[in-house]
């Protein structure tokens, strides 16, 4: 049976050029799918770089799951991300194209009716909060704690449009490391998280519907001189969605502030999203949608326990894309974003990114 199931599956991964995402296994209750996308980005990333390719977090994913008895099954996933920013190729330069990385490995139990209980390197809760939709750079700056490394999550079944998760994050497990494991700083370690998420939605009418979905998570560091806990960082996000036809429209407001213990520091920031779509297939009978979005990150320093000096620091992205849908597989677009940053100092940034891009899903 496993031999049949590896060769089912290297058969579907050596036509996913074609394929959309298949089932490679069904049988006994065992079913094993296999899906993923290849995305790719061309253009100009910033003033200060020339025209470039980029992969844009191309991945392939693998999903089993076994039924059992009394409503029980049992799951697992893993997912292979191609990730920026290596520095593994012949020409010893930043590998903008990226190196295999495991994203997410994981194995759970699911309850009928009640939900679903995972254990491994997965994403939060958390990452359905947002709901960002559109392509290069979507949802910049957030500031929920979307993934983890090695976690336990639970997500609750839906209930009349109500759903919940909870989550419990590890992190370093060596009281005695004297350095640090990024992303921590170079003082600081990754100590332990946590994070509860809330989801309703609600169907008005056959496309016409919208949804609200709140999250709060929790980082605590110590650092290499101690193992009590030396900073917390607190967030939460509100968002909502709603969609009338080919209309959609999202939004979303958090806060967040970090708590340090060794000072008086709390250092705030406050987060905005606006984004909008227009589907033209229905007005113009070409399969193509326009996309605007706009994300803000204000950072405001504690001025009695910092030396910063306009104690604020502003991030602004704007994002303009047209897509055009060959098929729900293939799907190339252009993209317009404008970012700009006011630091401490009140020194401005602006870049302009544009080029074009390509998904292709299986």
């Amino acid at each position: 049976m496993k031999k049949t199931v590896i060769a089912l599956a290297i058969a579907a991964f050596a036509a996913t050029g074609t394929a959309s995402a298949a089932t490679v296994y069904n049988q006994d209750g065992t079913k094993v799918e296999l899906g993923g996308s290849l995305r790719i980005f061309l253009g100009k990333l910033g003033k200060h770089e020339r025209g470039d390719l980029v992969n844009d977090g191309s991945r392939i994913k693998i999903n089993a799951s076994h039924e059992l008895d009394n409503g029980l099954s049992a799951f697992a996933g893993y997912e292979l991300r191609f990730e920026r920013d290596a520095y593994k190729n012949k020409q010893t330069a930043a590998n903008d194209f990226g190196d295999p990385t495991t994203r997410k490995l994981f194995v759970g139990l699911g309850f009928e009716n009640v939900g679903k209980l995972s254990f491994g390197r997965q994403a939060t809760n958390a990452d359905d909060v947002l709901g960002d939709s559109l392509y290069y750079r979507s949802g910049e700056y957030g500031i929920l704690t979307t993934r983890s490394d090695k976690s336990v999550k639970f997500r609750s079944a839906d209930f009349n449009g109500f759903s919940f998760g909870v989550d419990y994050l590890f992190g370093d497990a060596d009281k005695t490391r004297t350095q640090a494991v990024p992303p921590a700083t170079a003082t600081s370690k990754y100590k332990s998280g946590y994070g509860v998420a809330a989801f309703y939605n609600y169907d008005i009418a056959e496309n016409h519907k919208f949804d609200v979905a709140a999250g709060y998570t929790v980082d605590q560091l110590d650092n290499t001189e101690t193992t009590t806990t030396q900073q917390k960082n607190h967030n939460w996000l509100l968002a909502t969605h709603y969609q009338l036809n080919d209309f959609y429209f999202g939004a979303a407001y958090g806060q967040g502030v970090q708590k340090v213990r060794s000072d008086e520091s709390k250092n705030r920031t406050k987060f905005i999203f606006l984004e909008s779509k227009y589907d033209l297939n229905g007005l113009t009978g070409i399969p193509s949608t326009v996309g605007l979005q706009w994300v803000r990150l204000g950072t405001k320093y504690d001025e009695n326990a910092s030396a910063q000096d306009k104690a604020k620091n502003v991030k602004n992205q704007y994002i303009a894309v047209v897509d055009y849908k060959f098929n729900k597989y293939v799907v190339p677009y252009v993209q317009y974003t404008r970012a700009t940053e006011k630091d401490n100092l009140g020194q401005r940034t602006n870049e302009n990114i544009y080029g074009a891009g390509l998904r292709v899903h299986f």
